[in-house]
């Protein structure tokens, strides 16, 4: 009903001249005292040429109107389209920002040893280490942007995944002295192995991070499809824990330490987001954290 009266009102203008081309025609008529019956004959003539004009012209003005919604939503896609553009130029950038910051750490520390310390070489491994892995970090992100083109879900075994983990990451459990905890998992679920292992690997990394001395323990509990890791770190102030996985966001701990850019929990949420996994997190300062990744129902935001 709102679309007939919208209709009819951009046509009023043929409207209101039909009415006074009646009013003009019956006051003919009654000057002239012509017959009455031509005046009706007349009328009906110009109705049916009004109602057939109404017609054929709604069919064109459906279509105008078609048009120009089509052009509107194109015109707000595009918005939306350059808005995003834009914003994910501000996040590559920041990232990008936090990344170099965090990079030069490991080669700083590097030049120094060289230039101080004759007998470097298990130190230099560690910070070449760390090199490659924030390198592999900011191509992985990059790879996140275009995740779709990059993801294979399947039945992934999670001891695979962890095992290959704790290899990799062996040299600094050694050189740290953190003893594991950690028992062989059948468990399997259905997630991309490739993200699965950089989101497990973000996490453990940080718990290595943070913890100078003690153990950090890795378990599955197959009822709740959780897997937990847990260490006996520095903890997270309770004021910091719902920030920690904000980018940029490194806490008093990053800050007291000089160990975080905040990149690696924001990466791990990331990840979790797509792979449709939930991360809990609890901890006590000076006691240690928990981080939870709850696989849920084995689906997947593709």
């Amino acid at each position: 009903m709102n679309k007939l009266i919208d209709y009819l009102t951009s046509e009023l203008k043929i409207i209101i001249g039909f009415l006074l081309s009646l009013f003009v025609f019956g006051m003919i008529f009654v000057v002239g005292n012509l017959d009455t019956e031509y005046y009706i004959l007349g009328v009906e003539i110009l109705s049916f040429v009004l109602l057939l004009y109404l017609a054929v012209g709604r069919v064109s003005y459906r279509k105008r109107r078609a048009l120009k919604q089509q052009l509107e939503d194109l015109e707000i896609a595009n918005r939306l389209l350059q808005n995003q553009i834009i914003n994910e130029k501000k996040d590559l950038s920041e990232y990008f920002l936090l990344w170099i910051h965090q990079i030069k750490t490991p080669i700083t520390v590097s030049k120094l040893l060289l230039m101080n310390d004759e007998d470097c070489t298990e130190e230099l491994r560690m910070q070449l280490f760390y090199i490659e892995e924030y390198s592999n970090m900011a191509m992985n992100y990059l790879k996140l942007k275009d995740r779709q083109a990059d993801m294979d879900i399947t039945e992934v075994e999670l001891d695979s995944i962890i095992k290959a983990l704790l290899k990799k990451y062996s040299m600094i459990f050694i050189n740290k002295h953190i003893t594991l905890q950690y028992e062989t998992i059948s468990a399997k679920v259905i997630s991309d192995s490739k993200w699965l292992s950089i989101l497990t690997e973000q996490i453990i990394s940080n718990a290595l991070k943070y913890t100078e001395k003690g153990e950090i323990s890795i378990r599955y509990l197959e009822e709740k499809k959780t897997l937990t890791i847990k260490d006996t770190g520095i903890g997270i102030r309770s004021e910091d824990i719902n920030k920690i996985f904000d980018r940029g966001y490194s806490g008093f701990n990053g800050r007291v330490n000089e160990k975080s850019s905040g990149l690696g929990l924001y990466m791990a949420k990331k990840i979790a987001e797509i792979l449709n996994v939930e991360i809990k997190v609890s901890s006590e300062v000076n006691a240690g954290s928990s981080f939870s990744i709850i696989f849920k129902d084995n689906l997947t935001n593709l």
